[in-house]
């Protein structure tokens, strides 16, 4: 297996970033819970241990409050960082592999059915999906190898026989269910042009 390698960090940015601000969101407002409560607990205890000493109890708590906002300033940009790497390498893991099943399925559809199967980097998200894409290309290539087979003899200058062509197609169209389920609602009559 061939080493693929990643061109782009921001493959989908719109969802990147949106995931990004929401986790660094939520960091800001458990960062600033977390100074809420420590604020609280912090006075209480010292206001309980130093009752007799009110004006003691002024200094420490002003000696607390730069400790405190260093330290959750500190982690919360620590963490937004963090927060936003993880959001790009986890969302390249959900959203790398769509994009890949996107080209694919496109390319199945334009009748591109001789690339080699879909590969996933280790550790990405749908592998069911990449090998379900794998076995619709394979079973196309099966369906329709003998019409290109028949396609080559008759471009070879010896035209095939009935049988032959009533053979392939048959091959070809085996199972093949081309009409919608009917529904009770009555389809809108096509529009003519103008």
């Amino acid at each position: 297996m061939s080493n693929i390698t990643r061109k782009s960090y921001l493959i989908m940015p719109s969802f990147q970033l949106k995931l990004g601000l929401f986790l660094i969101l939520l960091l800001f407002i458990g960062s600033f819970l977390h100074a809420f409560f420590l604020y609280n607990i912090t006075s209480k205890n010292i206001a309980e241990g130093f009752l007799s000493a009110h004006n003691r109890l002024r200094s420490t708590w002003d000696i607390l409050k730069p400790a405190v906002v260093l330290t959750n300033g500190l982690s919360f940009l620590i963490l937004s960082l963090a927060f936003s790497m993880a959001t790009v390498l986890i969302s390249h893991r959900l959203i790398g592999p769509l994009f890949k099943f996107k080209a694919r399925l496109h390319d199945i559809a334009t009748g591109r059915l001789d690339l080699p199967p879909v590969q996933l980097r280790k550790g990405d998200e749908g592998q069911i999906i990449s090998e379900a894409i794998n076995e619709v290309q394979t079973a196309f290539r099966c369906r329709f190898q003998p019409l290109v087979a028949l396609q080559k003899q008759w471009d070879s200058g010896i035209p095939p026989t009935e049988a032959e062509i009533r053979t392939a197609l048959e091959r070809a169209v085996h199972d093949l269910q081309l009409d919608a389920p009917s529904s009770d609602a009555h389809p809108e009559p096509p529009s003519t042009p103008a």
